[in-house]
């Protein structure tokens, strides 16, 4: 009933701009799954591998690459007021530059990564770096659409880039190089053209704000603080399949944890998409009760403190479905041969339930303090999550010390996120400084 009520007093736009978001995200996972089968059809083993080495690359390079751009442009665009295009487009072309830099190094080593990696030469590796780059120019123009207020045309934007342009690109090409470079050629362009739409066209004639707007300098400061945290969170949910990959003696249970925990990644994402929603308008909140000298809103901050409750029973209610469900959804998805998987699947899964409340916590705490708070949870937590690994595998087998490293991090990270997000929202009497 708290989540309801809750529910009822989010404003209409708000619930719009996030259900079209989630609906952009799973359409566009929707595509990446269409991709993974036409490759594997398509290109064979080797293929499908090296499409799914250059997948890995671009998640690893990417959080390296924009350096903490994107949560930068949601929280300060709705502060530049008059300078909204300008700054987006510097963090654009700041972003051009880097990857340019990231270029010439990847061409340097082109052959010896190619070898490394067993996917073919220095054209393959090529391939895979032009791929990066779409991906990267695009995630940093949707950004700075997303922080310009323009929710729907980032939506667009994102779901086509990332869901309409690769299978098209795939369509036309039978080779998997050539359909990596065209679609990263695709996202590269179609990011050109998203750039030049971030802002109002007549942003100089906004009324002047009483502050001036933040330089490029206060956003490569806030995104690279954010950048060690961007790596750890991924590291968080992919630790324990390492681990057990590295410990177990059956090949499978690595598999087991490794479904396991995309499971809790796609539960989790249904409160990711409370970033890219709420970030940006808490921010410009903030920034205009301050600049106004008026409180923060006594309603909307017992709303924001109750909001990690209300995701933690929602994960909650999914976690139980698919604790009772394991062994039927073992079977539809991954075939009967896979039932071995089922205890792994409902010890693992509630895990969900306190990241849910870190997801719900993390804008707000990135909106209103400029402190890299999240990044020192996340950087905690991996630590601690890979020290209770590690002892607790010194007293059980493999998988359930993962699960108990796992579940003790994303508890540590939901106590910890939600004392930081009740720190970071100011009291109705008075505003915290920037």
């Amino acid at each position: 009933m708290p989540s309801l009520r809750l529910l009822a007093r989010v404003p209409s736009k708000v619930r719009r701009d996030y259900l079209a978001t989630s609906l952009a995200h799973w359409l566009t996972l929707a595509s990446g799954l269409l991709l993974f089968h036409l490759v594997a059809g398509r290109a064979g083993v080797a293929g499908f591998a090296y499409y799914q080495i250059a997948r890995g690359v671009v998640s690893t390079v990417q959080p390296l690459a924009i350096f903490g751009m994107v949560p930068a442009l949601h929280r300060y665009l709705p502060r530049a007021g008059r300078r909204v295009r300008v700054l987006a487009r510097q963090a654009f072309l700041l972003e051009v530059g880097a990857l340019n830099v990231i270029g010439l190094l990847t061409i340097a080593f082109a052959d010896g990564l190619g070898r490394l990696f067993h996917i073919g030469g220095g054209a393959e590796v090529r391939a895979v770096m032009v791929m990066t780059a779409g991906n990267c120019l695009l995630t940093v123009a949707v950004a700075a659409l997303r922080g310009s207020g323009e929710a729907g045309r980032s939506n667009l934007a994102s779901l086509a880039g990332y869901g309409v342009l690769p299978v098209l690109a795939f369509a036309v090409t039978r080779r998997i190089d050539v359909f990596l470079i065209l679609q990263g050629a695709a996202m590269a362009a179609l990011a050109w053209w998203v750039i030049g739409q971030a802002g109002p066209r007549d942003a100089e004639r906004l009324p002047a704000t009483p502050k001036p707007a933040p330089p490029l300098r206060v956003l490569v400061r806030y995104g690279l603080r954010r950048t060690p945290g961007d790596i750890a969170l991924p590291a968080m949910f992919a630790f324990p399949t390492f681990y057990v990959a590295g410990m177990s003696r059956s090949a499978a249970e690595a598999g087991y944890i490794g479904f396991t925990t995309s499971t809790i990644t796609l539960i989790c994402s249904i409160f990711g998409m409370l970033s890219p929603v709420l970030l940006p308008r808490l921010s410009g909140h903030a920034d205009a009760t301050r600049a106004a000298g008026r409180g923060f809103g006594a309603e909307l901050a017992r709303g924001l403190r109750l909001l990690p409750f209300a995701a933690a029973t929602v994960a909650a209610l999914i976690s139980l479905v698919l604790v009772v469900a394991a062994t039927p959804v073992l079977h539809w998805f991954l075939g009967a041969e896979f039932s071995g998987g089922d205890d792994v699947v409902r010890f693992g899964v509630p895990v969900a339930i306190p990241l849910a409340m870190f997801y719900a916590a993390r804008p707000s705490i990135d909106a209103l303090r400029e402190a890299p708070v999240t990044t020192w949870l996340l950087v905690g937590c991996l630590a601690a999550e890979i020290a209770v690994t590690v002892v607790a595998g010194l007293l059980m087998p493999p998988w359930p010390a993962a699960l108990a490293g796992f579940g003790a991090a994303a508890i540590l990270l939901a106590a910890c996120s939600y004392v930081a997000l009740v720190h970071a929202i100011p009291s109705p009497a008075r505003i915290s400084a920037p």
